[in-house]
């Protein structure tokens, strides 16, 4: 079977003392990491979990993070992994809507887990001597470092992955062991990674692409540098870059921009480095011609998927290539474009994207009907984007997910960040855009309509957003304005109130 934690195992066996794992100056190697992780998955046992239960993850990136995630495969146990940036109540709200049974959380990130700590048991890595009944892995050391006795089946989810939804809250995707390591054999074989690499895990490890990275990277026995500050800087990837004469990584757009102009400048050792790849928001050509010519051994690689997808496309770039399409369909995905009666349309024709493969989600948790709404009866599954193919099976996206906005590499659904606006009783009408940032893609920004007979200071806006909404979701800034475009179902063309907001900024 394909399970996750087999994957390991597997390169365990063949690799047990070479290194694994690196974050900062603690390494692992394959036989510690097995070993680690199924003491971890003892200690969830012995707290009374059962196969299928689900723990959530409020972790920073880290050893803890990644030994958890194969923990949790070991034991049966289905994983929630928490955004870092979330507030408070976003993380209540997963939290409660998963059904978690437990918590293990980092222990400077307990005041995020308060709320759950007098309804669920709530754990603490990086040391917790004043409550050592809650110290996850000082409890973890007394455990047995053989596997447990626990039948794990490859059809069996390993994590629910809150994503943003466009109607509000997140829905929580839900991806089996299987799906998970059809995304590493599908990359592995795409990119050419071996077990001489040496990867670098540089985004939080909460999300799906760096969870995907290390599980690829594991399962063919390569070793990862999982990034080791908490603060994100440019210099400190550099760094590590340099130091551990890193092969292969993945990185966002913005990040792409800081190497360019360090390889220029002579900042960074480019003879290394031979994969690669980026995802989020689609390269220029300016920065695709620098990042070829300062890496002349590298292979750059556009990646496009989804949370509920895993990958479903990729290209790769070279000088005077083709730009601005996503590519070809990843090994063992089928790619259609139909219309709104799910219909094909002709070469060219431009309309939703479906895919069918093997690492698709499985359903939105406990929401049947979403589940319903986004797959076909044979199989093919959309998150929204529009896009066409071409006849040599080439594929341009369109439109992302509707209105989605990119943040440096974070999702965000304007219509969550609007109705936290409505909210207040003075908004009669929001909308939020997403406009053009040099270094982060997009940045978010919101226009109001004040509630007639109501007045409105825009600063009771900006502390509600701050203490609602992660930081990277929150408007840069808030305009309040006369009226906004509406449809003929009395509701915000976000289009043209991306067109207004542009206009605004030219006349101030």
């Amino acid at each position: 079977m394909l399970t996750v934690g087999e994957a390991l195992d597997g390169a365990a066996r063949r690799y047990p003392d070479k290194v694994a794992l690196i974050f900062g100056d603690q390494q692992r190697t394959y036989r510690q990491v097995v070993a680690r992780a199924n003491q971890m998955a003892w200690l969830m046992l012995r707290q009374g979990l059962k196969p299928g239960d689900r723990v959530a993850l409020l972790l920073p990136n880290g050893l803890a993070m990644a030994e958890a995630y194969f923990a949790l495969a070991k034991a049966g146990v289905v994983g929630v992994p928490l955004n870092l940036r979330w507030q408070p109540g976003e993380i209540l709200y997963a939290i409660r809507d998963a059904d978690v049974s437990l918590v293990l959380a980092d222990r400077e990130l307990a005041p995020l887990v308060s709320g759950a700590a007098g309804m669920i048991p709530v754990f603490y890595t990086g040391g917790y001597p004043e409550d050592p009944d809650h110290d996850w892995e000082a409890l973890a050391d007394r455990e047995p470092s053989t596997a447990p006795p626990v039948t794990v089946r490859d059809s069996d989810p390993w994590v629910i992955v809150y994503t943003s939804g466009t109607t509000g809250r997140p829905k929580g995707a839900v991806r089996s062991h299987f799906s998970n390591v059809m995304i590493a054999l599908s990359l592995v074989s795409e990119l050419g990674i071996t077990h001489d690499d040496v990867g670098f895990a540089i985004l939080p490890m909460f999300h799906v692409n760096s969870m995907w990275f290390v599980t690829l990277s594991l399962a063919v026995g390569a070793t990862c540098v999982i990034y080791a500050h908490r603060a994100f800087h440019p210099q400190h990837v550099i760094d590590a870059m340099n130091h551990h004469r890193v092969t292969y990584s993945m990185f966002v757009p913005s990040l792409l921009t800081f190497l360019a102009d360090a390889v220029e400048q002579g900042k960074i050792d480019p003879t290394a480095l031979r994969v690669m790849m980026t995802s989020s928001a689609p390269l220029d050509v300016t920065l695709r011609d620098r990042i070829l010519k300062g890496f002349p051994k590298v292979a750059l690689y556009d990646v496009y998927g989804s949370t509920e997808y895993g990958a479903v496309t990729i290209i790769r770039h070279q000088l005077g290539g083709v730009l601005g399409s996503v590519g070809y369909p990843v090994i063992g995905q089928e790619v259609r474009i139909l219309d709104e009666h799910r219909e094909p349309v002709p070469w060219g024709t431009v309309g939703e994207l479906y895919v069918r493969g093997p690492s698709l989600m499985t359903e939105y948790w406990r929401k049947p009907e979403a589940t319903r709404e986004v797959f076909t009866e044979d199989g093919f599954l959309t998150v929204g984007d529009m896009g066409y193919m071409t006849e040599e099976g080439l594929i341009y996206l369109v439109d992302r997910k509707q209105d989605m906005i990119i943040v440096a590499g974070e999702n965000v659904y304007p219509t969550e960040v609007e109705n936290v606006l409505l909210s207040h009783p003075a908004v009669a009408l929001a909308a939020v855009v997403g406009v053009p940032d040099p270094r982060r893609g997009e940045r978010v920004a919101a226009m109001v309509v004040v509630r007639e007979g109501h007045t409105l200071d825009v600063r009771e806006l900006e502390a509600l957003v701050r203490r609602e909404l992660a930081d990277y979701k929150r408007p840069y800034a808030i305009r309040v304005v006369d009226s906004l475009p509406m449809g003929p179902a009395a509701k915000v063309v976000r289009r043209l109130a991306r067109e207004q907001w542009l206009a605004l900024e030219q006349e101030s």
